[in-house]
């Protein structure tokens, strides 16, 4: 897990193209509201390139500093004790401790991979909320921008950093697991799982009450 972490000090250490703003801007919103501080979504009206060292602390908090990293492998390490998946693996705290393990692994190789393909390309990482009325455009909303994200221009653009590194921290993850678990099919679950919590998370950070400015 090292390789994805240098990765990504190296790509959020360069320097933040952002695009030339008026005159009239130059008192800027926040990066984001409290709430969307700590859920990392940012509102579309008053979005705005991040520079690397914010890059830097969404990264660290996402990936490892927040309940959300414990939450979003507790649910499916639960499933899989369930389920006993692996069958070769014990039940109990040391079964469901692997398999938290296996799956948080995942997770922050996801994240690092993600996060540092998105920074070289300039995309943005945070959540961007709809702006729009009504449950069923909202909830719409939150499930497309699993795979959608802006630029650095602030046009939407496939978040193929988000999708590619889906697939590969899952084909990555097969290299620990027991033989029979190494499988394609295993990995394409797996790919399943994360953007399946991906647009869970997406859901709450939308239908979440906006925060006051800081």
């Amino acid at each position: 897990m090292k390789l994805p972490l240098l990765l990504t000090l190296a790509c959020l250490s360069l320097p933040a193209q952002e695009p030339a703003a008026p005159a009239a801007a130059e008192q800027r919103e926040p990066v984001a509201q409290s709430w969307g501080r700590y859920f990392n979504t940012v509102e579309r009206g008053t979005w705005r390139p991040l520079t690397g060292k914010e890059r830097w602390r969404i990264y660290w908090r996402a990936t490892y500093a927040s309940p959300g990293t414990i939450f979003r492998a507790a649910g499916p390490a639960l499933a899989d004790q369930l389920n006993h998946r692996p069958e070769t693996w014990p039940q109990g705290v040391e079964g469901y401790s692997r398999r938290f393990a296996n799956r948080f692994a995942r997770f922050a190789l996801q994240d690092s991979m993600s996060h540092a393909a998105s920074a070289a390309l300039g995309y943005e990482v945070r959540y961007v909320r709809c702006g729009c009325q009504g449950f069923w455009p909202r909830f719409g909303h939150a499930l497309l921008w699993n795979f959608l994200t802006l630029d650095r221009n602030g046009a939407t653009v496939v978040n193929m950093p988000r999708i590619g590194s889906a697939f590969a921290a899952e084909f990555i993850g097969n290299a620990w697991m027991p033989r029979g678990y190494r499988t394609n099919a295993e990995a394409f679950r797996g790919v399943g799982v994360q953007l399946g919590v991906g647009a869970l998370f997406n859901t709450v950070r939308e239908f979440a009450p906006r925060g006051k400015r800081r």
